[in-house]
């Protein structure tokens, strides 16, 4: 069984707003709550950090330092002595590599900046960005059976692929997609909801 869960939102703080309250940079607090099309998030982070001249360096040492979630390094240990934990994210390896170190070292499936010559973010490579039903069905065609957790409509794509979707905090809109999906408001419900479907799985074979 692996467990497919998103990031920031999920078990660690959203880093975007972190970096817009430093830097009082609107763009840079907006999240996929805010504004669901990726793409023009992305572009208008990348549009604020390149007019105020910031490096990519100088982002870093605040991601960096961005910790998980309270009760999060437990979950992840608690999800991998039931079977395979992944992280599959539309957050960047620059920022969030440390986080899945803090995290006990968990795969990171995520994006990559492009950068000038300056340092400065010019642009973004999404690996990530359209692939997570890929990922997922990458996943089950070689047998494995996925449970994942999402927050936001980005997520969507990940919890429709999965066996077993978890709506972590959701948004509305994410709410109606899924109506009968698993809730969960803190890091306690979401392992009681995966312990309960690996129970099934291993009574049944099945997640649902």
């Amino acid at each position: 069984m692996i467990f497919a869960l998103d990031l920031e939102g999920c078990i660690a703080p959203e880093i975007w707003p972190v970096l817009g309250a430093t830097y009082r940079l609107p763009d840079f607090a907006l999240t996929t709550r805010d504004i669901g099309d990726f793409d023009e998030l992305m572009q208008r982070r990348v549009n604020a950090a390149r007019q105020a001249g910031i490096r990519l360096a100088d982002l870093q040492k605040l991601a960096h330092a961005v910790e998980p979630y309270l009760g999060a390094r437990e979950f992840i240990a608690r999800l991998r002595a039931m079977g395979n934990v992944v992280i599959i994210s539309d957050t960047f390896h620059e920022f969030s590599d440390p986080l899945a170190a803090k995290l006990g070292g968990v795969n990171l499936f995520a994006n990559r900046f492009e950068l000038d010559d300056e340092g400065i973010i010019s642009g973004f490579k999404l690996r990530i960005r359209g692939q997570k039903e890929r990922i997922v069905s990458g996943f089950k065609s070689a047998g494995f059976k996925v449970a994942a957790m999402g927050d936001s409509m980005n997520d969507f794509s990940l919890l429709r692929s999965c066996d077993f979707p978890v709506l972590y905090r959701p948004v509305d809109a994410l709410l109606r997609e899924f109506p009968s999906g698993a809730r969960a408001d803190n890091l306690d419900d979401a392992l009681a909801h995966f312990e309960a479907a690996k129970a099934r799985l291993d009574e049944t074979g099945e997640l649902l």
